[in-house]
């Protein structure tokens, strides 16, 4: 602590350096936004323009200029349908590589007929026989690696589960589908998964987009990011400002937390790469991504939804359903809570998985090799 206390100092003055320059940044990129405000065809001309070969995020225009604001519409009756998702990732010393997904998931109207219902699905993998790797399979995609994409097939699960639930499930009224982080699951560009596991998924993803925008039913979708660091807009505003977007605002919500209030929406924005065979650029155009910026209390959240469901009717309804969900639930959606809760592998459970895997195991004679870090970390101290 002695050693640390003597550079405390530098490190206050350094962050309150970058405070100020700050400042300055905020405004040139205040600059930008209202020119870019003034002719959006001739931004969004001079946007594209640099996006050519950059692998960088970019947002432009979508139909609202991108200065503007919206306080929230009220609050009408509906149904909000959620689901999240948690795993349990390969142990590489247990006795038989494998791991867990549970998805959870929350329906729950809103003076709207019908009653509250919350559950879980939780799986074990991998369900068939595992690869030995090789060309087709990336490059980690060994028996008790990263190459199973536990995390993709996660995502996916949510995905199917919560839009099998707004589309086929008996649900009163109109219905807002929730997802916690990105609309798109982009661990489908990781080459760290196995890739026959990539289009698999894909496949999947597809199959529930296509369901999702079926029918004519009043649904919204959103994808809520709390805390957001993505930085599409503010990429955008460097090209227009003539800064290098590497020295220029870290994130979005440096430019929209003091141009919104509270419960208040940012215009809607398109986003928008160039980084190749993106997954975005592999689903249906209706299906890519549109976005906007929320205030809810100290939070600004990053809302994201497919373009077929930025209409003005499904954009109010996603609005005012947010904000509702957030006052029910201290800043945060309150469905996406519930299914949070379904969906969450305690401490106490993954203990209890181990244990049951080395019995089964144990049964089928099957056992983990020697490992002499596990068993040092297991051993009572003395």
């Amino acid at each position: 602590m002695e050693l640390l206390a003597g550079e405390l100092a530098a490190l206050v003055e350094r962050h309150r350096q970058r405070a100020a320059a700050l400042d300055a940044t905020l405004a040139a990129a205040n600059n930008a936004a209202r020119a870019w405000a003034n002719d959006p065809a001739g931004g969004d001309a001079r946007i594209r323009a640099a996006m050519a070969n950059n692998p960088a995020p970019y947002a432009t225009t979508f139909g609202e200029p991108p200065t503007a604001t919206f306080a929230a519409p009220p609050f009408a009756p509906c149904t909000v349908v959620a689901a999240d998702g948690s795993s349990i990732d390969p142990d590489r010393v247990a006795p038989v590589p494998c791991f867990v997904i549970n998805t959870g998931w929350a329906v729950l109207p809103y003076r709207v007929g019908g009653e509250a219902a919350l559950g879980s699905k939780p799986w074990v993998g991998p369900r068939e026989a595992a690869s030995d790797g090789g060309e087709d399979d990336g490059e980690d995609a060994s028996p008790g690696g990263r190459g199973w994409g536990v995390s993709l097939l996660r995502d996916i699960e949510e995905r199917e589960t919560g839009i099998h639930l707004a589309r086929e499930r008996l649900v009163h009224g109109p219905v807002v589908l929730l997802f916690d982080g990105t609309f798109l699951p982009w661990d489908l560009d990781s080459r760290r998964i196995a890739a026959r596991v990539r289009r698999q998924v894909m496949q999947r993803l597809l199959d529930a987009l296509a369901l999702l925008a079926t029918g004519d039913e009043p649904l919204s979708a959103g994808a809520y990011i709390s805390g957001s660091r993505s930085g599409d807009v503010a990429t955008s505003l460097a090209v227009l400002a003539g800064q290098d977007p590497d020295r220029w605002l870290g994130a979005d919500s440096l430019f929209f937390a003091p141009l919104l209030g509270e419960g208040e929406r940012s215009a809607l924005f398109r986003a928008r790469s160039e980084r190749g065979q993106t997954v975005e650029q592999q689903v249906p155009p209706e299906s890519q991504v549109a976005f906007f910026y929320l205030r809810t209390g100290g939070d600004i959240a990053r809302v994201e939804l497919p373009l077929w469901a930025a209409t003005p009717e499904r954009i109010d309804r996603l609005h005012a359903t947010l904000i509702d969900q957030c006052a029910r639930c201290d800043g945060y959606p309150r469905a996406l809570q519930e299914a949070h809760e379904q969906a969450v592998i305690s401490g106490g459970d993954r203990q209890q998985f181990a244990r049951l895997l080395e019995s089964e195991a144990a049964r089928q004679r099957v056992f983990a090799a020697a490992n002499g870090k596990q068993t040092s970390k297991r051993r009572r101290a003395v």
